[in-house]
């Protein structure tokens, strides 16, 4: 009896059904063993004795964690149960190694944090890392999906991560992952060849506002990069419209795809990810048709941190809410770090078409999951980060870009999100606001200026140390030691954790290599969930102060605008000139932080963007028009 109890004793680690089973079948063979050999009342008491001992054991193995050993990629099997959110390891934030394979990646997804949680234990978590996202969380979209997140269950979140993984391993199945030939080409395929440029468009204005991008990229930046455009099925235009001779002489074609317009709606931009998908191209630059670059489309394929990670992405003004399930279903927490606009996205599909088919189911049912992203703009992310991936982020934060000068509502209205590149340079000028203004814009009326945050801004302060800190005895102590504690347990897992696929321990990436890691997560020293160059860290920091808003859209046109938050007062507007520091709250990043990190700067002052709008009106531009 002994020997066989502490066989029992010895085997049994963690409750599975399985464990469950066999401790049934084994006590049952226990009690009649000491039935046979022992007598009645000695037999019970003996027996209860040792039953009571293996459910303390049992009993403490459940509530223990088991040891946890640093992350690898896990095995393709089902569903590892997590016994609650505050045992996870503290390497779910990274990602997967570059190199892991598509079965890796599925089965980390299946097998990570939320299995057996309840929806709130899942907030719960998420809110170690997204309490401070509220005053830019997306307000649009929590008023008009919080009603669906609130009575969804652990058995709907859970059948979602499954559907979706489903999805990606039928779509393999039926050979979409196939490079000898595309579908294009009579193949089963979809990862394609060489690069290309990919839009969405249909109506007469869409299309019309392609052709202003394509001569501005053919005339002014000799691009040679060929060109889809893809439509529905009813929009596409007659045999005899001018406009196919128009777009065909551009080096662009129409590719219809046979799937049903909605309409009810304007914006049926949930067409993207198919067309990216479809495109014959292996590496894409996707640009919605209001949408101009500033130079040549081949450059954005050259970027560092592209060629690096194989995707690009670029942000938006808003964040993710803590409370939005969507963190439940992919199984990661929530990350405090803007959300993804789609009006541009360079993607290289050797590498990622898995996250572009992942995005594609998403927008094949978009009625469902625009509940869970503000529009099309959000599920390339989500896909990414469900598959444990990276991507390159631009080099500075997206600008304001606007009117030349104020309107009834306010003194600077921004119609246009600026983009920039991996240096922080102007890269697009997606003006999705312009074209709902409906009078008052057009030649030398419509761009003039754009709100920014400043490149990497030297400090103004030197980095003050601990010791002259406490000798200054100054009002911000309980900020700065919350800080450094945070500091010191984030190189700490740094340490003993390194982050995959950096390069090496003592590589650190600068300024203009910077990925999404970089920045997700960062607090007051701008230590985020991948170590990066002070530079880089002083930026994440101060991104933490942005405030963008809307305003006028009444009797006046819609703009957006933001402020910086300074942390230790009031908020504060851009500096025009420069406004010498009121106060100061030192930090180890040496950040003034009562001077405003943003800056109104003149597009006459910029090459890539002084002669821009003078270009577009030559070739017919039209800023008013009603499509998407």
């Amino acid at each position: 009896m002994t020997a066989r109890a502490v066989v029992v004793l010895v085997t049994i680690s963690r409750p599975t059904v399985n464990t469950f089973h066999s401790l049934h079948t084994y006590l049952e063979q226990s009690f009649a063993f000491a039935s046979q050999t022992l007598s009645g009342g000695l037999a019970k008491r003996l027996f209860s004795a040792v039953l009571l001992g293996i459910i303390c054991v049992f009993g403490f193995s459940y509530v223990l964690p088991a040891p946890t050993e640093s992350p690898t990629v896990a095995s393709p099997t089902r569903h590892v149960h997590w016994p609650t959110w505050r045992d996870v390891h503290p390497t779910h934030l990274y990602p997967l190694p570059l190199h892991a394979t598509l079965e890796q990646r599925l089965a980390t997804w299946r097998n990570a944090p939320g299995i057996g949680w309840e929806p709130a234990d899942f907030v719960a978590w998420n809110l170690q890392t997204c309490s401070d996202v509220i005053p830019n969380h997306n307000k649009d979209l929590i008023a008009k999906a919080s009603l669906i997140w609130a009575v969804m269950n652990s058995t709907a979140i859970l059948t979602h991560r499954e559907n979706m993984a489903s999805y990606i391993e039928g779509m393999k199945r039926e050979g979409a992952f196939d490079t000898r030939s595309h579908v294009v080409h009579g193949g089963r395929g979809y990862v394609g060849e060489g690069r290309g440029m990919v839009f969405t468009a249909g109506n007469v204005d869409t299309l019309k506002r392609v052709v202003y991008t394509l001569k501005l990229v053919r005339k002014y930046y000799d691009s040679q990069l060929p060109a889809a455009i893809f439509h529905f099925a009813s929009e596409r235009p007659a045999d005899d419209d001018p406009i196919r001779k128009e777009l065909a002489e551009l080096g662009a074609k129409l590719v219809q795809i046979n799937r049903s317009k909605d309409a009810g709606r304007t914006k049926n931009y949930h067409l993207k990810a198919q067309a990216i998908v479809e495109a014959e191209w292996a590496e894409v630059l996707y640009l919605d048709s209001d949408n101009f670059p500033t130079q040549a489309p081949e450059l954005y394929f050259e970027q560092p941190n592209y060629k690096r990670l194989g995707a690009m992405f670029w942000v938006d003004y808003w964040k993710t809410s803590a409370s939005n399930p969507i963190w439940h279903i992919i199984g990661v927490q929530c990350r405090d770090e803007w959300e993804q606009e789609a009006g541009q996205i360079v993607i290289d599909k050797r590498r990622h078409l898995d996250a572009m088919l992942l995005s594609q189911y998403l927008l094949l049912n978009w009625e469902y999951w625009y509940y869970f992203s503000d529009g099309d703009k959000d599920v390339f992310r989500f896909s990414f980060l469900a598959l444990r991936k990276r991507w390159a982020l631009p080099g500075r934060y997206v600008g304001a870009a606007g009117l030349p000068s104020g309107t009834a509502s306010g003194s600077f209205c921004s119609h246009t999100m600026q983009q920039y590149d991996n240096a922080g340079r102007p890269a697009f000028v997606h003006y999705n606001l312009l074209k709902q203004i409906p009078s008052g814009v057009g030649r030398g009326f419509s761009w003039g200026r754009t709100k920014q945050v400043m490149s990497y801004p030297t400090p103004p302060l030197r980095p003050i140390t601990r010791e002259e800190f406490s000798k200054a005895q100054l009002n911000a102590t309980d900020k700065w030691w919350e800080a450094e504690s945070r500091s010191s347990r984030v190189q700490e897992r740094y340490r003993l954790y390194p982050y995959p696929d950096v390069g090496g321990p003592d590589v650190v990436r600068g300024p203009n290599d910077v990925e999404a890691d970089m920045l997700a997560n960062a607090k007051d020293d701008g230590k985020a969930i991948q170590p990066a160059t002070l530079e880089v860290r002083r930026r994440a920091a101060l991104e933490r102060g942005m405030r963008p808003f809307f305003h006028g859209g009444v009797v006046s046109a819609l703009c957006i605008d933001f402020n910086w938050d300074d942390p230790y007062g009031k908020p504060r507007e851009a500096n025009t000139v420069g406004t010498p520091p009121d106060k100061t709250a030192p930090n180890e990043l040496g950040i003034d932080w009562g001077v405003s990190p943003l800056e109104i700067v003149q597009w006459t002052s910029d090459d890539r963007l002084r002669d821009l709008e003078q270009r577009v009106y030559d070739e017919g531009f039209v800023p008013n028009a009603v499509g998407f």
